[in-house]
């Protein structure tokens, strides 16, 4: 399983076929839909966790430094603050 795992997050495809094949010989092909489940939905959980501000841990904020300065991603939360303000003037 931590073979498929590790497999899923690389570009290799020959390595994830090896990894499926071990499950499916071992488990049988129900565990192999179950294990890529699994995996899609941490997938999942963590973008949602991500999109909904939950703050990053110390070492992805540090990985993810340059890519958030390139992309601007780190100003969001001032406009979206802004944007607010904005508003609720507007409304006012």
């Amino acid at each position: 399983m931590i073979e498929f795992a590790e497999a899923i997050l690389g570009d290799d495809d020959d390595r994830l076929q090896v990894a499926r094949r071990a499950i499916h010989d071992t488990l049988g092909a129900d565990a192999v839909v179950d294990s890529a489940g699994v995996a899609g939905l941490f997938n999942a959980i963590d973008r949602i966790a991500d999109s909904t501000g939950a703050p990053l841990e110390a070492d992805k904020a540090e990985m993810t430094a340059a890519l958030r300065e390139e992309i601007g991603i780190d100003a969001f939360a001032a406009r979206k603050e802004a944007l607010d303000a904005a508003a609720k003037t507007a409304a006012e």
